[in-house]
């Protein structure tokens, strides 16, 4: 016989989960993180419409995520007593208000873009394109040669007109911003325009070693391309002024841990 104290008591079980095995989804999330793949990373013969599109508008090497500014002017001449529209190509331009954009994620490209077109990665994703749109370019090899210099590309009908007939060389009012404040100057400025529309574009060359060294730091944080241009010859009710500034980061442009600059 059992006394009223001694009585059997219903039996309660506490659930007790180690501190380790908290944490561990988020351990693995991490690491699970740590070592995604990029889409850069994929061979580029396995890279899909959607990936090929994202490296051509939202990667490293085409910034549309990152800063982006541009400015797009209808600059004119105009007489400076009448303020009146003047043929003379030495009537001031009057640029009018700018018209800006800045690009992110899920908003429309402008009539422009910049890309680092040196990279191997940029150039065969073109070709890449050119494999899905086109049938018969299927079976061609997907190959880029290492780039002698640093190119930047501004692509766009209008960016080609105005800066082909822009009233100062592109080379003096172009430039690399370093970091530290320097500045790298364009080696070469090449126009090319295209058989079909939205091949049109404008190749800014840049040294890719100076004295033996290389130019840009294949780890820095941030490049800046700028570029201003207006066209001599304005053309009414078209924009005829042009304003760029690109962010890149050198650092993030790297395919398989490599750098691709």
């Amino acid at each position: 016989m059992f006394s009223n104290s001694q009585k059997s008591r219903p039996t309660t079980y506490r659930m007790w989960q180690s501190p380790a095995i908290s944490v561990l989804p988020a351990v693995l999330l991490l690491v699970t993180s740590a070592f995604a793949v990029e889409i850069w990373d994929k061979p580029p013969e396995q890279w899909t419409l959607a990936d090929v599109y994202q490296i051509l508008r939202d990667s490293p090497w085409s910034p549309s995520k990152h800063k982006f500014e541009i400015e797009l002017s209808p600059a004119s001449r105009s007489d400076p007593l009448t303020r009146m529209p003047s043929d003379s190509p030495l009537a001031p331009l009057d640029r009018g208000p700018a018209l800006g954009a800045e690009l992110g994620r899920g908003k429309p490209l402008p009539a422009l873009t910049v890309q680092w077109w040196s990279s191997k990665t940029l150039r065969l994703a073109q070709q890449r394109l050119r494999q899905l749109r086109d049938a018969t370019a299927a079976k061609e090899l997907l190959r880029a040669e290492p780039a002698e210099d640093i190119v930047i590309v501004v692509e766009g009908s209008e960016p080609l007109r105005i800066l082909r007939d822009a009233e100062e060389n592109p080379r003096e009012t172009s430039f690399l911003e370093l970091p530290g404040g320097r500045m790298l100057d364009v080696r070469d400025v090449q126009f090319f325009e295209g058989e079909k529309a939205g091949e049109d574009y404008v190749a800014f060359h840049f040294p890719r070693e100076l004295n033996g060294r290389p130019t840009i730091d294949r780890n820095a944080e941030k490049v800046v391309f700028h570029c201003k241009a207006a066209a001599k010859n304005a053309k009414p009710g078209r924009q005829n002024a042009l304003s760029v500034r690109v962010a890149f980061e050198p650092r993030k442009m790297r395919v398989n841990g490599r750098p691709d600059l």
